[in-house]
């Protein structure tokens, strides 16, 4: 085990226990269960739940695999490699439009298990047809009921392991009143993407992508992708259901850092964030398609993002 790290931070984990965050010193992450808000643990935490004085799974996990929880103790890095992001200045632009339909709630099959996805989004092919996009670890949880390890540290995994497990998937309206009675398409065919795998060092997640072929694209209003990632302070937007009774479907960030393996962008101060936006589209100002969001973080009063930009996901789908 590693020794003590106090003087170091995860900005990008929260304590599921006393909800520290960023988690300071040594993390401790749950390799049992599906990646998520749900799996990580503070130093103090961790001893709590060695000792048999506090639960894990939490009890807000949405799925909780039963039987005993492995973990793995993780280093952060130092808190001033992250303070340079909060000094990149804020630009403001008009919102770009989010057509309906262009965002979905994925529901994968795998026989007669269905596993449902925080969020995907619709592109156009280069050279026609449509493909629905998300984040690779949306699918951690049917990987795992399936015994598929498609982390980083697997290097055996081939990418073509996962979609012989997906036997399809349905689409539904996340903006919807009742979006599980929403239905408005069906993708199905994954690609196999050799390089794709989820559990990268935070916020490595230039390899968290997974991509299905649109069977039935019914009315399903596909943005393009851009060309390439966008630049260290450009605006983009975060496209997702920011809540019930609250208005707008985007919410506006700045990137802070862009290089071939990362793509960090930062909120306004005290932004409410909404809950479980893994595989949601980032927009740039022209409304085409920057990254595939992967991830979130806090630090001194700002939430902060990483995502999975054009740039990879070009590279992944061999455009």
């Amino acid at each position: 085990m590693p020794p003590s790290a106090t003087g170091l931070i995860h900005i990008w984990n929260r304590c599921h226990n006393c909800g520290a965050a960023p988690i300071v010193g040594l993390r401790f992450t749950c390799q049992t269960c599906p990646a998520g808000a749900h799996n990580d643990l503070c130093e103090a935490c961790y001893r709590l739940f060695e000792q048999g004085r506090i639960e894990h799974p939490s009890p807000e996990a949405r799925e909780a695999p039963p039987g005993r929880h492995l973990f793995s103790a993780f280093e952060g890095v130092d808190r001033e490699q992250a303070l340079r992001w909060i000094d990149v200045e804020w630009s403001t632009a008009p919102t770009p439009k989010v057509p309906d339909r262009f965002i979905v709630r994925p529901e994968f099959r795998s026989g007669r298990e269905s596993f449902f996805g925080s969020y995907g989004f619709v592109i156009a092919q280069d050279g026609g047809g449509l493909l629905m996009l998300t984040a690779l670890h949306v699918l951690d949880e049917l990987a795992k009921f399936r015994g598929i390890d498609c982390s980083e540290q697997n290097r055996a995994y081939t990418g073509r392991e996962l979609p012989q497990q997906v036997t399809g998937v349905m689409l539904y309206d996340p903006f919807a009143s009742n979006w599980m009675l929403a239905e408005i398409g069906m993708a199905g065919g994954m690609l196999a993407l050799p390089e794709a795998r989820i559990c990268a060092n935070e916020p490595h997640s230039q390899d968290d992508l997974a991509a299905f072929h649109v069977d039935r694209p019914n009315s399903l209003q596909p943005l393009r992708l851009a060309a390439k990632a966008p630049r260290v302070g450009d605006p983009i937007w975060l496209a997702a259901n920011r809540g019930r009774g609250v208005p707008g479907r985007t919410i506006q960030a700045v990137v802070v850092e862009t290089t071939p393996e990362t793509l960090v962008f930062r909120f306004e101060p005290r932004v409410a964030m909404p809950p479980y936006t893994s595989g949601a589209p980032l927009l740039s100002r022209s409304g085409e398609v920057v990254a595939v969001n992967s991830g979130g973080g806090v630090l001194d009063g700002y939430n902060f993002g990483h995502a999975c930009h054009a740039s990879s996901i070009r590279r992944h789908l061999g455009w």
